[in-house]
This record gives C-alpha cells, sequence and structure tokens, in this order.
C-alpha cells in the first residue's frame, strides 16, 4: 500500500512539471519563429555595400535610391541583384550559436571565407562585416561570423547563393538603355536590307523599304526583348578589335530613337559559347547576347509588316459593302436594332444574321502570305473586287484581284499588294452569294 502511494506522489509531482515546467517551453514553430536576426538593420537604409566572392570584390553605393558601382568599374548597378543582398542581409536569422568565442575560424572556413559582405548605413562610420564560411557536414547550414563578435553561427546554407555574386552579376547588364514609353522611331539595317519605322501614338508605319503599316505587336515584341535582354558575357570593356568579333562589319543594326536621343546595337559573329557578339555604340563594351535576340534582329522587314487586310470584325463594323463590275452587296446595320443586318442592295430586305457574321469573320480573317512591290505586276484588273467597310468613324477598303490561281489585294495604306490564300478568298465570296438573293453570279465569279 505504502508503494502505491509513493507511485501515485510521484506521478502528480512529474504531471505538476510537466504542466508548470514544459507548458512554458516553446513549440517546434514557436522556436522557428523565434530566431533572433544577425543584424538589426533595415534593406533599405543600407547605403553602400562591399562583396568579395573569389576574386572578385565589388564595391557599390546608393545615390537618390539607386545602386552604382563605383569599383572596380564605375557604372549601374542590377538593382534586382544588390536587392537580393541587401534584403538577405536585413532578413538573415541565427539558426544556432555554435561556439561563443572561437579561437581557430579556419576549422569554419571563416579565415579565408567563402563570401565576405560589408555594409553600412547612413550614419555608420564603418562597414560591419558579414563571413561566410563552410557548410555544415549535413549541408542543411553554414558557418558565418561578424567581423566585431567572436560568435561562430550557423545560418541558412541556400543564402549563399544570393550572396555569391561576382562584379559581373552585380553590374547593370542592359545591352541597351532607353525609355520604352518615348519610342517613336526605329530602324533595322543588315548588309542587304534596310528598314524604318515611326510610331504616332500607338500606331506602328513602315517609312522604308515601303510605307505601309507594320505590325504593332510584332514591334512591341521587339522592344520589350530589347527592353529586358541582359548581357550573357562580358568579353570586352575597351579598345576592343572590332573585327575580331564580327563587329566592324556588323550582320545587324538596329537604332532606336526617342525624341532627339538614339539608342544603337550592332549584331557581330557567333561566340564559342552559344551567343552572338554584340556592342552598344555609346559603350566601348563587347559583349554576348541570347543567339534568338540576334535572330530576331535578323528577322527580314517583311516580318514586321501588317499582314490582317481588315480589322472591322462582326462586332465593330455598322457598314459593309462589296463590289464586283456591275453588282454591289451592300449591308448595314439597322438602326432600331444595332444588333441586326439589313440588306441595302441589290434589293433590301432581311438577311440571314449567321451568314453575315461568318462574312465578316471571312474577311478579317484575310492574310497575306506575301507581299510583291509593284501593282502593275499583280494582275489588276482582272476580276476586281472591292470591299469596304466602316464603323461610322473610319472606313476600309481593299481591292481584290485573280491572276489565274492567285488572289491579289491592295489597300489605300500600303504600297504594293499582298498575295493572300485563295481558297479563303473564296470561302468569303460564297457567303456574298449567299447574302445577295439574286443567285452567286451577280457577284462571284
Amino acid at each position: 500500500m505504502r508503494s502505491t502511494l509513493l507511485l501515485v506522489a510521484a506521478a502528480i509531482a512529474l504531471g505538476a512539471y510537466a504542466y508548470f515546467v514544459e507548458s512554458d517551453r516553446p513549440t517546434r514553430a514557436d522556436a522557428e519563429t523565434a530566431k533572433d536576426n544577425l543584424f538589426d538593420v533595415d534593406s533599405l537604409d543600407l547605403v553602400e555595400l562591399e562583396v568579395r566572392a573569389g576574386r572578385d570584390r565589388t564595391v557599390l553605393r546608393k545615390t537618390d535610391s539607386a545602386w552604382n558601382l563605383v569599383e572596380p568599374i564605375q557604372t549601374g548597378a542590377d538593382q534586382v541583384e544588390v536587392s537580393g543582398i541587401t534584403t538577405g542581409v536585413a532578413s538573415l536569422e541565427i539558426e544556432r550559436v555554435v561556439t561563443e568565442a572561437a579561437e581557430d575560424l579556419e576549422p569554419f572556413g571563416l579565415a579565408d571565407p567563402r563570401v565576405e559582405i560589408a555594409f553600412r548605413t547612413e550614419g555608420d562610420a564603418t562597414l560591419t562585416r558579414l563571413r561566410l564560411g563552410n557548410d555544415t557536414p549535413t549541408g542543411g547550414d553554414m558557418y558565418a561570423s561578424r567581423a566585431d563578435d567572436p560568435r561562430v553561427y550557423l545560418v541558412a546554407s541556400y543564402l549563399i547563393d544570393g550572396f555569391n555574386r561576382s562584379t559581373f552579376d552585380l553590374r547593370d547588364k542592359s545591352i541597351l538603355h532607353f525609355v520604352r514609353d518615348d519610342v517613336d522611331r526605329l530602324g533595322l539595317s543588315t548588309p542587304t536590307t534596310t528598314a524604318s519605322l515611326s510610331r504616332t501614338d500607338d500606331d506602328w508605319r513602315f517609312e522604308a523599304p515601303w510605307e505601309a503599316r507594320s505590325d504593332a505587336g510584332a514591334v512591341d515584341a521587339l522592344l520589350t526583348r530589347l527592353d529586358t535582354a541582359r548581357m550573357q558575357t562580358l568579353v570586352e570593356s575597351e579598345n576592343a578589335t572590332l573585327e575580331s568579333y564580327g563587329l566592324a562589319e556588323p550582320r545587324a543594326t538596329i537604332e532606336i530613337g526617342a525624341g532627339s536621343t538614339t539608342a544603337s546595337l550592332l549584331i557581330g559573329g557567333e561566340a564559342d559559347d552559344g551567343g552572338v557578339y554584340a556592342r552598344d555604340l555609346s559603350r566601348p563594351l563587347v559583349f554576348t547576347v541570347d543567339a534568338s535576340l540576334a535572330d530576331d534582329l535578323l528577322r527580314p522587314p517583311e516580318a514586321y509588316r501588317r499582314t490582317e487586310l481588315l480589322t472591322l470584325g462582326p462586332l465593330t463594323s455598322r457598314r459593309l459593302e462589296i463590289a464586283r463590275n456591275d453588282a454591289r452587296l451592300v449591308l448595314a446595320k439597322s438602326a432600331d436594332d444595332p444588333a441586326v443586318w439589313q440588306r441595302l442592295e441589290p434589293a433590301p430586305g432581311d438577311v440571314d444574321q449567321p451568314t453575315v457574321t461568318d462574312l465578316l469573320t471571312a474577311l478579317i480573317g484575310l492574310r497575306a502570305d506575301r507581299f510583291v512591290e509593284e501593282t502593275d505586276q499583280a494582275g489588276f484588273g482582272l476580276s476586281g473586287t472591292v470591299v469596304t467597310t466602316s464603323d461610322g468613324e473610319r472606313e476600309e477598303r481593299v481591292a481584290f484581284s485573280r491572276d489565274g490561281d492567285t488572289v491579289y489585294a491592295v489597300t489605300e495604306e500600303d504600297t504594293g499588294a499582298a498575295v493572300v490564300d485563295a481558297a479563303s478568298f473564296e470561302a468569303a465570296l460564297a457567303h456574298v452569294a449567299a447574302l445577295t438573293g439574286t443567285g452567286a453570279d451577280a457577284t462571284v465569279p
């Protein structure tokens, strides 16, 4: 009986310990969130950085919220890369203290650290230094220390990827400098072709080698590509022998104009790493770019020409007129119901609404397969058909003609003629025949 009472008393004591002691111990999740930061600093307050990684030592300073390299070269910085370091420094958490006072830093890889980051804020007289050494045997953490603290810490090892940055990594790697929204001129030239375009509002047009509409989407995509493209490698920083890189007689030159300023990029030969040599004319640099960018710049001017002949479709058109010889089909949306089409010619009346939609869809689906420069070579005067659409404010007109199995199209806004798919053109005319109400022979040859 006495032994039983002792066991009960022990159980009660153990339960009390568990309640009063263990209940105050933080959970694993709480312990994770309770980690101390290695530095008490806000990333936005940093104004100077020194990054030692491998053989590179890079010094950066912030002016007017923008970071710039000051050593070993003076140039702009890659703001995203620098932000990764400043954010990493400010948020660096201590996983554990390994030792309170290390007599020898060599076993931790901190005597000659893999990466050393030094930083200061506006009010600091000296730089605070962070040393990052070896990974732990398990690889999940790495050893770290502060130059002003004898302790050695463990921090998450994955952080090394954000801190281990070379001078090239930290510099601005833009291949051209221009303000995307201000661009109003574009020039593309190769040894065999030259093209120039200008922008009015959001409309891009060719000025040479023809006066024609451009594919605004393709032009905008090219400008975005140039704005976001980055150097792959820096080959030469000064006194480059351009002949060695195919830049004395470049394969392609692009000129981007914005007001009174112009930025120019030269594309040269292929590099051994699979990239292509390039040069910004405003700087004495030779660098490599992705080969696909060079491919875009080497495309013929026709690749940036607009292939759509008409843009007013079922939702935007209010009037449609198709004339062939002495026959005409004229359709207009009803004044009483703008969703309903009516036939005005050749005989006023109702028409099948889905057929009108199919006709307009077929017309806006016509595309130029290729272009010819001279309209007198395009068989005009043979089987001519003129399509006119209007939305009440603007009008589009396309004249079609046939020469055997080839169908040509001419617009009022473009020089030359487009060659369109004959089967697609015939499909559109079949809808016209169905809408005339007088038989296919009235409109279709």
